[in-house]
């Protein structure tokens, strides 16, 4: 049993040996489509920009550490006035944005000559938001988690083109029930991030 172990042991270092393991760092930036999730709202675009970090550890599989800016949040609607109170309420829409730094742990996955899938957990810390706490609460929590999954076309040049969708887990709101008549839809049970991304990323070789 002894002699066994070693012997793994000793194959494992040979093979650790061998292997060419080869780090690229590179920068990425794009657009994001996001929303919240158990809302009336609609998407709003704003962007993302960041780096990363290529650990390319087999011919089919990366580790990739980001660091990336994130803008976030949505469009509202809601009203403008009291509900069944003359005059009438008015429509609004407001452009609800809250910024994140995120910090990812990737898992890139070749499938083809040139293509990849990706996926992996993220937590986000946020800088900043523009919530109206008259309008809308603005007592957000300070960090979400979240998973992150999507695929990629990489060119010989280094240069990448992405999509991903971005889930996150923690209610932005956390426990604190919020209850707003001035939005039109005000059954918000669990609010979470929700983020498509499309960009690009380039790898420096």
């Amino acid at each position: 049993m002894k002699n066994t172990i070693a012997f793994l042991f000793l194959a494992l270092l040979g093979y650790g040996a061998q292997a060419q393991v080869k780090i690229e760092p590179g920068v990425r930036a794009g657009l994001n489509l996001a929303t919240f999730t158990d809302s009336n709202m609609d998407t709003k675009a704003d962007f993302y920009v960041g780096g990363l970090l290529g650990i390319k550890l087999a011919s089919f599989y990366t580790l990739q550490p980001e660091i990336t800016y994130s803008r976030q949040g949505a469009k509202a609607n809601y009203l403008i006035g009291y509900p069944n109170v003359e005059p009438a309420p008015a429509t609004g829409e407001q452009d609800l944005s809250v910024s994140y730094l995120s910090f990812a742990v990737m898992n890139k996955f070749r499938i083809v000559e040139g293509f990849h899938g990706i996926v992996g957990p993220s937590i986000d810390f946020r800088l900043s938001d523009n919530f109206d706490s008259y309008i809308y609460n603005d007592d957000l929590m300070d960090f979400d988690f979240a998973l992150n999954g999507g695929l990629g076309y990489t060119l010989p040049i280094g240069l990448t083109f992405e999509a991903r969708y971005k889930l996150g887990l923690v209610d932005i709101f956390g426990d604190i029930y919020h209850d707003d008549y001035y939005y039109e839809d005000d059954n918000f049970d669990l609010v979470l991030n929700s983020v498509i991304q499309l960009g690009v990323t380039y790898t420096f070789k």
